[in-house]
């Protein structure tokens, strides 16, 4: 049974693909009550593969639902609010995904009280194990908050944050996985160079690093506790922890916080100002 009676899109692209996806994997909409438009027709047939309606009309879009994700690029937002703001009603609900994009921003380029959430989710969603940040706006109703929370727990975790720490969720949640992809390859290749075959390689490195993410959570014990466990006296393990620390491993990821933080806020600014 669907969650919602429609669900709309504007913009096609990964970011709204994966979450499409993810809902429809969890059986909250189906796919003929998915409206997406986009000005790509490769983005457009990735929709209508999954059985949905397209459309390079996005107040379309509008016009078919009430619940809508603005899933486009900051610098696009001031052409698509001009588009959409004719037909946005106070029985819209807008949810952006997008960087640096601000509540404050989205209220005033929108008629007056419209009902606006602002969110940072990532690709995970379309296994539903996805991370998702949530901030609304001031005239969101109470079933607004139950909905959205409904919807963006069927596909992970979900959880509201104050709106100045969405750029650093942009860059820990958003940014987080490409960071790890980049971790997994890396242990792949450093097997591989061992002797170990590619296929595996890949598959023992992602493996590993799901079960040890799953300690993290279900242990309740701190991440250095539990690396301490894995290093015994002149072991291996502290032979490999000892070559990390030397090339900046944790330095590096604190950097990538940082940098994708402070890009998030530039991406804001650029595009919205």
């Amino acid at each position: 049974m669907s969650l919602i009676p429609s669900l709309g899109f504007i913009g096609g692209g990964k970011a709204a693909q994966v979450l499409a996806k993810g809902f429809l994997s969890a059986g909250v909409i189906k796919a003929n009550e998915i409206f997406a438009s986009a000005p790509s027709e490769r983005d457009l047939n990735q929709f209508r593969t999954m059985g949905c309606n397209v459309s390079n009309d996005n107040k379309w879009v509008m016009k078919e639902s009430n619940f809508v994700f603005l899933a486009i690029k900051a610098k696009v937002f001031p052409d698509v609010f001009k588009e959409i703001s004719p037909v946005a009603t106070r029985n819209h609900l807008l949810a952006s995904i997008a960087a640096g994009v601000t509540l404050d921003y989205m209220q005033n380029s929108l008629p007056g009280r419209s009902r606006i959430v602002r969110m940072m989710l990532n690709t995970p969603v379309q296994f539903r194990e996805g991370v998702t940040a949530l901030t609304f706006g001031k005239f969101a109703r109470e079933e607004d908050y139950t909905l959205v929370h409904q919807l963006m727990s069927s596909v992970g975790y979900s959880f509201d944050v104050d709106e100045e720490l969405m750029d650093v969720m942009t860059a820990l949640t958003g940014g987080g996985p490409a960071y790890l992809y980049m971790a997994i390859e890396a242990l792949a290749d450093g097997a591989v160079r061992a002797g170990l075959n590619r296929q595996e390689a890949m598959k023992l490195a992602a493996k590993t690093c799901a079960g040890a993410a799953k300690m993290v959570l279900e242990s309740g014990q701190h991440p250095g506790e539990l690396k301490d466990a894995v290093c015994s006296a002149g072991g291996s393990t502290i032979a490999g922890i000892n070559a990390l620390e030397e090339s900046g491993f944790r330095g590096a990821l604190m950097k990538a916080v940082h940098a994708a933080t402070e890009r998030a806020k530039e991406l804001g600014k650029n595009g919205t100002r």
